[in-house]
């Protein structure tokens, strides 16, 4: 290559880099202390593709609603993380920002691929920063063994209504491997995580050392692999993890309709658990009214579906949608079969059901080999016409791969 030519396209590298270079530029100044990272944020801006009519292609003004996400945690593009580092209330900046720092190579919508962008942010509002939780305070804990892999340590009592299955909670947290290694806080989101206990969403660790907590108590969890990932590797969080806690509970809050219309992973070893045909055990945990259900007609049921640690994998209740089978076809695991017939109208069971009702040794979605389940199920009595409601009962076909629903109509397993 002559040496000229070798020039002219180091000069020419950059601009190919860089086709805007990144610019801010504050255009109206505000008032307070500047933000930064971890703080929870509101912000109205105005979008531009970098093209010679500066195509808007989004402003949040004319929604009346300003975009909230938390500064640093990576909610943004990397442009935006920058560029409004520092920020005051009310303050607008201008940002032009090359699509390295925007979407890269990503068509997003409106905004095709490497574009560079430019936007005017204003900020409206800001959270104060949260002070971090630190690892070194669980060396004064002294604690005591609440469940079998479950320690804990109230570091500070609160009052008020104690968290139950059913509440909606709301809590910050920092969580760390037991090396001190930080694995996730809400506190680096500005925003409390707002959740429902009982609900099947929390590692049972957390469903067991939530449970009594009231609105200001700081509790400390320590809690063994057993009772939080187990041998999976989840995120940052290594396989056979120890993993140690720091929660604040914020607020408890009762909600009896909700309450209602939810299952609850049920404690097997308290349940007068009757044993059924091939293995299977049952216990009705709500008494029914009427005639029950006999091999060959349909049957209408709520269902929450449960592996044998706790873990929620489908739920009928949570799509609002009533299923619908003919019991005895074989349509469903060998376990539904039995343990749903001779169900009252209104009446509520818990199906403990083994691998070889169930799924063996194949699994299947979010169901592991050789699994236990454990099935809340509550017959909604007969209905004139099968299928009226819903109009058609789900197959493996309609639900995503991470719904059991596969799990309730499939029964190749048997």
């Amino acid at each position: 290559m002559p040496k000229n030519r070798f020039f002219a396209f180091l000069l020419l590298l950059p601009i190919c880099l860089w086709a805007i270079p990144y610019e801010v530029v504050t255009v109206k100044e505000g008032s307070g202390e500047p933000i930064q990272n971890g703080q929870l944020i509101r912000v109205h801006y105005k979008s531009f593709l970098a093209d010679s009519a500066m195509t808007m292609f989004d402003n949040s003004y004319d929604r009346g609603e300003p975009l909230e996400f938390s500064l640093g945690a990576g909610q943004v593009i990397p442009g935006w993380e920058r560029g409004l580092l520092g920020m005051k209330i009310g303050e607008i900046r201008k940002l032009s920002i090359p699509y390295q720092l925007a979407y890269g190579d990503r068509e997003i919508g409106p905004i095709p691929p490497r574009s560079d962008l430019y936007f005017e942010v204003e900020l409206v509002s800001a959270e104060p920063p949260l002070e971090p939780d630190n690892f070194a305070d669980s060396k004064k804990a002294k604690w005591k063994k609440l469940e079998n892999g479950v320690q804990y340590w109230d570091e500070k009592v609160g009052a008020g209504t104690q968290a139950t299955q059913g509440t909606r909670i709301q809590t910050h947290y920092t969580g760390w491997i037991a090396s001190g290694r930080k694995f996730s806080s809400s506190k680096d989101f500005g925003k409390p995580l707002t959740t429902i206990l009982g609900g099947g969403r929390l590692i049972n660790g957390w469903e067991v050392g939530l449970d009594g907590m009231m609105p200001g108590t700081v509790r400390w969890l320590k809690i063994s692999p057993s009772m939080g990932y187990g041998a999976k590797s989840y995120s940052t969080i290594p396989p056979n993890s120890t993993l140690v806690f720091r929660v604040e509970m914020l607020n408890v809050e009762v909600d009896e309709a909700l309450a209602e219309t939810m299952d609850f992973f049920p404690d097997v070893e308290k349940l007068d658990l009757k044993d059924g045909p091939e293995g299977l055990k049952y216990s009705i945990i709500r008494e029914g009214q009427g005639e029950p259900i006999h091999a060959g007609e349909n049957a209408r049921v709520h269902y929450t579906g449960f592996l044998s640690d706790g873990k929620k994998f489908d739920s009928s209740r949570e799509r609002g949608q009533i299923f619908n089978f003919p019991l005895g076809k074989g349509n469903v695991i060998r376990g539904w079969d039995l343990g749903v017939e001779g169900m009252l109208p209104g009446e509520k069971r818990v199906l403990v059901i083994p691998p070889e009702l169930g799924y063996g040794n194949r699994g299947g979605g979010p169901i592991p080999s050789n699994a236990t389940l454990v099935f809340v199920v509550e017959y909604m009595g007969p209905e004139e016409a099968y299928n009226t409601y819903p109009a058609e009962a789900p197959t493996a076909e309609e639900v995503p791969d991470d719904s059991s629903a596969e799990s309730t109509t499939d029964s190749s397993a048997n």
